[in-house]
């Protein structure tokens, strides 16, 4: 499931970045920019934008049908580590609190943009903000969790 021209990249030791993931593996596949950009969803200009690097910030939906349509799995393409369905369930619970303080977080994919619009108004917000608040909101919970472990009566059956 995984391209053969970044495996060898990567037995050189070299790290391989999303953009030439894409790239690398659309061109193994023999596919044109717009044969993917039609499988994912996206224009071919996207496409393009994507294998040059210039857009950073990829909606998740769009990371899976771009996975699927390359024929690798959103992990390899993303290089993530930890178990997607934590993260995802995580990030729903964020994006749920954020709502219940009157914010919401809008994906642009066609502009590369995430907007953070609440009642002081709308801040473009990069995907490191996000996993920035995100590591922040884990930290306090898992610090306010042992707060009240230790100030609490250990129950035992």
């Amino acid at each position: 499931m995984y391209s053969k021209v970044n495996d060898i990249l990567m037995k050189a030791g070299d790290v391989v970045e999303f953009k030439d993931k894409i790239k690398n593996r659309r061109l193994e596949l023999g596919l044109t920019l717009e044969e993917v950009a039609k499988a994912a969803g996206v224009s071919a200009p996207t496409i393009l934008r994507y294998e040059n690097g210039d857009i950073k910030n990829v909606r998740k939906d769009k990371i899976k049908a771009l996975a699927d349509a390359l024929q690798l799995t959103p992990t390899y393409l993303m290089d993530w580590n930890e178990h997607p369905e934590i993260k995802r369930s995580f990030d729903y619970y964020m994006e749920m609190q954020l709502h219940l303080l009157g914010y919401k977080i809008i994906y642009d994919e066609e502009d590369a943009y995430i907007v953070l619009k609440g009642k002081e108004g709308e801040f473009e917000i990069t995907q490191e903000d996000l996993e920035k608040l995100s590591g922040e909101l884990q930290s306090f919970l898992n610090f306010k969790i042992f707060d009240l472990m230790q100030n609490s009566r250990k129950f035992g059956k």
